[in-house]
């Protein structure tokens, strides 16, 4: 017998610090998954913590692999997207719910539209409000608002806050996007062969925003799917703005700079 190939591989990264944070969302993702199928990557930084080996007797589907050294999202979900071998792969919060008709909504949507080549669902939080999870491709001037004191001295600033995250644009109906969070991300797989892995230049910022930049560079298009639905679980994951922390800052000025930089030298413009 054949084996099937996949339709969906779902990349996840196990966190030590929240080490049970995966069992609730692989219970609702395989619930959901059908008609879809699934292969699911599981990246441990710790591969000998004992969540991890509870993790793959209540989920024996699964394949965990190490990623040794420092905490690295993106080299950890390139390691994971080397090894998938399916039609579409996705990044995945583990604190994001899928529900019934999420994954074939997508999964049918990039089917259907072979110039598509990144989609994301429309995530809402437990009380249904939807988070801002789609947004504008950042500028100069929406970095300096996001995360710098500039938010409060700028009186534009909650304009250019506003457009950035769309919050005028109707999240209830699908439409175009210039940038999809990877909160959940769903990537056919040529595009991956046409403009390769997420860069790992970026330790933990904005890597998803320079990879929308440059797919639409490659002619690709991006679209949000309000007709597939994931609930976020708990406020504490809501995706919001963030601000800088003394510990966070030299990572965050190291990923502002490099964005901006590849950017500006980008050789063609993106369109609007």
């Amino acid at each position: 017998m054949e084996d099937i190939e996949p339709d969906l591989a779902v990349c996840l990264i196990h966190n030590p610090t929240n080490p049970e944070g995966l069992f609730p969302f692989l219970d609702t993702l395989l619930a959901h998954a059908d008609p879809v199928a699934l292969e699911i990557i599981v990246v441990a930084s710790q591969p000998e913590h004992p969540a991890l080996v509870r993790l793959e007797r209540a989920f024996p589907e699964i394949t965990i692999l190490e990623n040794s050294g420092a905490y690295h999202p993106t080299k950890a979900r390139n390691h994971a997207c080397r090894l998938a071998a399916a039609r579409y792969l996705s990044f995945w919060d583990e604190n994001l719910r899928p529900q019934p008709g999420c994954l074939a909504t997508l999964i049918r949507f990039l089917d259907e539209t072979p110039e598509a080549g990144l989609a994301a669902p429309r995530i809402v939080d437990a009380q249904g409000m939807v988070q801002p999870t789609v947004r504008s491709a950042p500028s100069l001037a929406t970095i300096l608002c996001l995360h710098t004191p500039l938010a409060r001295l700028l009186a534009a600033a909650p304009l250019i806050l506003k457009q950035h995250l769309l919050l005028e644009q109707d999240h209830l109906r699908s439409f175009e996007a210039q940038w999809l969070l990877d909160t959940c991300l769903v990537v056919r797989r040529e595009v991956v062969e046409d403009i390769g892995l997420l860069d790992e230049g970026f330790a933990e910022h904005y890597a998803d925003t320079d990879y929308c930049l440059r797919a639409r560079q490659a002619g690709w298009h991006l679209h949000y799917l309000a007709e597939a639905v994931a609930i976020l679980n708990g406020a504490e994951s809501s995706p919001a703005p963030n601000r800088l922390s003394a510990s966070d800052t030299p990572r965050l000025v190291s990923d502002c700079t490099r964005l901006l930089l590849k950017k500006w030298l980008r050789p063609a413009q993106l369109p609007a």
